[in-house]
């Protein structure tokens, strides 16, 4: 299907609003790294830009914004993703499709320079971290791995597609200009925001605002968030949830489906008034992969999936909304012969009961 360009504006010119690393002390380093962070880069002429496992909207929509960057000054750029699952859901299929986002799935690292990891953070617990020259990161979560001056993260953002707007208009990319991009960058935020309901920062609402984007395009993605086996997945594991009443925490499992459909399920769940958390989670030839949802804030869903997660994976994420990996490996040493359902109601009681205090 293609899409018509849409008219060239002219692009806002919004006050930003920029991330400040815990490396960055003084007011003249914070202002000097808003207008230089990307413009470092250009002495490599061979960039890498990778996704987290099992990548979203947001994350390809953040990659695709800096891989057209980069594409622009004349560099080799390759845009990639690793993991167990490919893409298989309709919507992101459909984005790459419309968009002509040039994403790949790979098993090792492509030749590189420099390896800038978006929307996650290199050996975090959501990315396949492969043997790398120099790392660079763009993000949105809260920090969770050693950084320098090459890492730009902003956990305050709804997306991690806004920190790339940001960057791309600091840098004076044209944003505007390229229709597919524009478009890309506001899906981002728009999933990554539970349908723009959740933007609270000024610079989320700033870019949703002044994007240029295809209507059309944008629709034809948003539904076709499903296919429909998804729907019976999905009936399964809502008719088979656990419940512990005392603790007010939901768990369901799921057969083997695409990651994205996790977090549709636990974005159901969390919507039961009785219900303060959950946890839906499935099983991989590897581990146990979690979405993890929270609707109070004295249980927020990161310190939950780190809870959780502890001594037998890795898990993180935001206040209402993260997720995480138990690994085969790590749960048969720690905790031999046990149903791993039965470790994770163990765990999320102890994580509740803690938190009560």
């Amino acid at each position: 299907m293609m899409f018509p360009k849409n008219e060239t504006i002219k692009i806002l010119n919004l006050p930003p609003f920029f991330a400040i690393l815990k490396t960055v002390k003084s007011t003249k380093e914070r202002e000097a790294r808003r207008f230089m962070f990307l413009k470092q880069f250009a002495e490599f002429n061979s960039i890498c830009i990778q996704c987290h496992d099992s990548p979203d909207a947001d994350a390809m929509g953040a990659a695709f914004g800096l891989y057209a960057y980069f594409m622009n000054l004349g560099k080799k750029v390759n845009l990639i993703y690793a993991g167990e699952h490919q893409i298989t859901k309709p919507s992101l299929k459909l984005m790459v499709e419309y968009l002509g986002i040039p994403i790949r799935y790979v098993n090792e690292m492509p030749e590189h320079d420099i390896l800038i990891t978006v929307d996650c953070q290199y050996e975090g617990g959501n990315i396949t971290s492969m043997p790398v020259k120099k790392v660079a990161m763009v993000d949105h979560h809260p920090i969770c791995v050693k950084t320098d001056e090459w890492c730009f993260i902003f956990p305050e953002f709804g997306s991690c597609c806004t920190v790339v707007w940001e960057l791309l208009l600091e840098a004076g990319y044209p944003v505007n200009e390229n229709w597919q991009v524009a478009t890309a960058l506001y899906y981002g935020l728009y999933s990554d925001t539970s349908s723009l309901s959740e933007i609270y920062y000024p610079a989320d609402r700033q870019m949703r605002d002044s994007l240029r984007i295809n209507r059309e395009c944008l629709d034809e993605m948003i539904h076709a968030n499903l296919q429909r086996e998804d729907l019976e997945i999905a009936g399964e594991a809502l008719t088979h949830y656990y419940y512990d009443e005392e603790k007010r925490f939901a768990l369901l499992h799921t057969k083997p489906c695409d990651p994205n459909l996790l977090g549709v399920i636990s974005d159901m769940v969390n919507c039961v008034a009785t219900v303060d958390c959950c946890v839906v989670y499935n099983e991989t030839p590897i581990g146990y992969k979690m979405s993890v949802r929270s609707a109070k804030k004295n249980l927020p869903a990161s310190d939950l999936a780190e809870k959780v997660s502890c001594g037998i994976g890795a898990g993180g994420g935001h206040t209402n909304k993260a997720g995480g990996m138990l690994m085969k490996h790590m749960l048969a040493t720690q905790y031999p012969g046990e149903d791993v359902k039965e470790i994770l109601i163990q765990r999320i009681r102890e994580f509740i009961r803690e938190a009560a205090y």
